[in-house]
């Protein structure tokens, strides 16, 4: 294993831009970090194209490096340079670094939640979180919702960003083609006309969610084949998005699985 020793290394100034969004979107890359974070990855069927590793800890981690996939290049890093990559205060000593999954087919069958212009990382992380726990058939961002490739995205999805498709569909494409097979959409809105709990969500739909200020954008509402409210009988104004959203998700798995 080569032992990366000087921020002058050309792979380790590589790995830095990865830090910037711009280039984790130019070159199609991403860093998760930890060592849990880094076997789901290493476990998934994405392509983990570095890992990277503190010299001081490489024993540690009990990793069978001979047993990595071949493309998996493997280097060892002094711990101030590990720090220098990572976004957390005291690193385990652990990076990968992962090509992204340009998911773009869609299913015949099932449902989908679409993130529509959502900010904070954590939101976004959490529904995605939680529409891996209740079994979507794939996650569809529009343009201008944050970065799910960032640290704190990344970790707010809790591993699954590894096990539930992405779909970016900057230009509505996949939306028209989700409704040419009879997809409903569904959007959550306070101006909802009807009780969300009184729609069958036993169909082929998308769940719409949208962003934390201004909600649901004009493009996604006029899409709408219905809008919907979650009924708050207390006095709160709204819900949390991820909130909203994992409830919307739950109770497409409880009309689906609970007699």
């Amino acid at each position: 294993m080569t032992t990366i020793e000087s921020k002058e290394n050309p792979l380790f100034k590589e790995i830095k831009k990865l830090k910037d969004k711009r280039h984790r979107t130019l070159e199609g890359k991403f860093i998760v970090e930890g060592l849990r974070f880094v076997k789901e990855a290493l476990d998934s069927d994405f392509s983990v194209e570095y890992l990277i590793v503190c010299d001081e800890s490489k024993d540690r981690f009990n990793i069978d490096y001979e047993a990595l996939k071949s493309y998996t290049k493997v280097y060892l890093m002094k711990y101030a340079l590990v720090k220098a990559l990572s976004e957390t205060e005291n690193p385990q000593g652990i990076l990968a670094i992962v090509n992204k999954k340009n998911n773009q087919s869609i299913k015949d069958n099932g449902f989908y939640v679409l993130i529509d212009k959502v900010q904070d990382p954590g939101n976004a992380g959490t529904i995605i979180r939680s529409a891996h726990a209740s079994g979507a058939s794939g996650i569809i961002i529009t343009k201008g919702t944050v970065d799910l490739y960032n640290d704190k995205t990344l970790r707010a999805t809790m591993g699954s960003i590894f096990h539930i498709p992405i779909i970016e569909d900057f230009n509505y494409s996949i939306v028209e083609s989700l409704k040419n097979k009879g997809y409903r959409f569904i959007v959550s809105s306070l101006e909802g006309e009807k009780n969300f709990y009184d729609e069958n969500l036993k169909e082929n739909i998308v769940i719409c969610v949208g962003n934390e200020g201004n909600g649901i954008s004009s493009e996604i509402y006029s899409m709408a084949d219905v809008k919907v409210k979650i009924p708050m009988p207390g006095e709160a104004e709204s819900l949390n998005v991820a909130v909203a959203a994992s409830i919307m998700m739950f109770e497409v798995v409880r009309q689906k699985h609970v007699n």
